[in-house]
């Protein structure tokens, strides 16, 4: 649930909570007033009627009295009902022309010592407010009247649906006011929150606009001082990681020298020099030791020359990257037992900088050495071309596959730092690394560098 919807709610269900609040207590207040006034009036009605019908009550007038209950009923629409009773009881006088109804005649009596009696009698049509009213104290009889509560209940419900209609306006547009206000105090956290989101997937270049004084303002300048340093550090890290790289090239590059020019000439010397001795010699024990001995000085020679190319092919420096990866691959294919297919595309004579060609071979070589030592393939191929202003390199293979999110949280210290270290060269040249892998389903290592930051294909090494 976003910021924004939350404050909509939040604001929404305030204005709906008040709104509903203030329609019940304002219903249920009015009902009580009015239904208090009602009391009052019918109470009146009854008083005024009875000050005329104890006289005709005790002249015996009945004819005057129904007419004096006639003109009550006829100025008052809401009266149902006028019927005077006498002191044992009896009908005197009723606006029911049909008798009285059932159960009227007890629904209501004046008790001793008061002087009236207000009840709500309930009717097949309403509900009407039954007043009882003592014509001299009783000795006369008893006035009982009617009052109808449908007005009053009309005006309450009338009332409640202009309350409730209201509400509903206030609503929407508190609804509007709502969603434009949640608008304005979100969109500065969402830019917060989609630049923080950039910068932890690396973009560290993001920065957002401080507006004002506000907390929110005070937050994005923080978090732009945050970003500036981060920025500084990374560039501090890249450079010092760069130098490293650099410094390591550079003594594999020293060391594999020395082996071939210093340490292999001196074994190869003492290959000739032992193949003199065997081929002069006339004595039967030295021909097999000498033997023997120029086997040995040549199986060294040749992992001399091995460890010489894994530190620093001399290919690499001399011809470019085409031909130090074909002559790897091959080399490779032929020592593990793999069917390696290399194919240069477009690229063939093609020269890269030194540092993007560098790094091109040492992904391809660490590709290579994690298909031997994990994937258990049979196939694998490295393809090596231009795609618009991009250089690509793609080694996939048909190996076992692994999960790689388990791998990158930790599960298989030494592949994941393998991983992380092709990683970390694409970067460091202004590349980017994929890996696609699943287990069973083989691996594809996918290598892009930017020709604008690489430099032109065909510009030569030397030049």
């Amino acid at each position: 649930m976003s910021l924004r919807f939350k404050i909509v709610v939040a604001i929404v269900a305030l204005i709906l909570g008040l709104g509903l609040a203030g329609t019940l207590h304002a219903r249920l207040t009015l009902s009580g007033i009015s239904e208090d006034e009602l009391e009052k009036r019918g109470v009146a009605i009854a008083s005024d009627l009875e000050s005329h019908a104890s006289e005709l009550l005790l002249t015996n007038d009945i004819f005057s009295l129904y007419q004096r209950m006639s003109n009550v009923l006829m100025s008052n629409n809401d009266v149902h009902y006028i019927v005077v009773f006498g002191p044992q009881g009896e009908v005197k006088a009723s606006t029911f022309p049909e008798g009285l109804p059932k159960g009227l005649r007890e629904a209501n009596s004046v008790p001793p010592g008061q002087k009236s009696s207000v009840k709500t009698v309930s009717t097949s049509e309403d509900a009407v407010l039954d007043v009882a009213f003592p014509v001299l104290d009783g000795r006369a009889g008893t006035i009982r009247l009617g009052v109808s509560k449908d007005p009053l209940q009309n005006e309450v419900a009338q009332l409640t649906f202009t309350l409730l209609a209201l509400t509903g306006g206030v609503l929407l547009i508190g609804l509007l006011v709502a969603y434009l206000l949640a608008t304005v105090l979100t969109r500065p956290l969402a830019k917060l929150a989609e630049a923080a989101r950039a910068v932890g997937q690396g973009e560290l270049s993001q920065r957002v606009e401080v507006t004002g004084r506000d907390e929110v303002s005070r937050l994005a300048a923080a978090f732009n001082v945050m970003t500036e340093k981060l920025e500084e550090k990374e560039e501090e890290r890249t450079r010092l990681l760069a130098k490293v790289i650099s410094a390591q090239e550079e003594e594999r590059r020293r060391i594999a020298r020395e082996l071939h020019d210093e340490a292999s000439q001196a074994l190869t010397s003492l290959m000739l020099g032992l193949r003199h001795l065997e081929e002069h010699s006339d004595g039967e024990p030295v021909q097999p030791r000498a033997a023997e001995l120029r086997s040995l000085a040549g199986d060294t020679l040749d992992r001399m020359h091995d460890l010489a190319l894994e530190l620093r092919p001399a290919a690499l420096d001399d011809l470019g990257l085409v031909a130090a990866l074909e002559r790897y691959a091959k080399d490779y294919a032929d020592k593990h037992d793999l069917n390696v297919d290399f194919h240069a595309g477009s690229l063939d004579g093609g020269r890269l900088p030194p540092q993007e060609e560098t790094t091109l071979y040492r992904i391809a070589q660490e590709a290579l050495t994690n298909v031997v030592k994990h994937a258990n393939a049979c196939n694998v191929s490295i393809l090596l071309e231009q795609r618009d202003n991009t250089a690509v390199l793609i080694v996939e293979d048909d190996g076992r596959g692994f999960d790689l999110e388990a791998v990158m949280r930790g599960s298989g210290r030494a592949r994941r730092l393998g991983l992380l270290g092709m990683e970390e060269r694409a970067s460091l040249i202004g590349g980017r690394l994929t890996i696609e892998s699943h287990p069973g389903g083989g691996t594809a290592v996918f290598v892009e560098i930017p020709i604008a930051r690489a430099g032109q294909w065909n510009e030569s090494a030397s030049s």
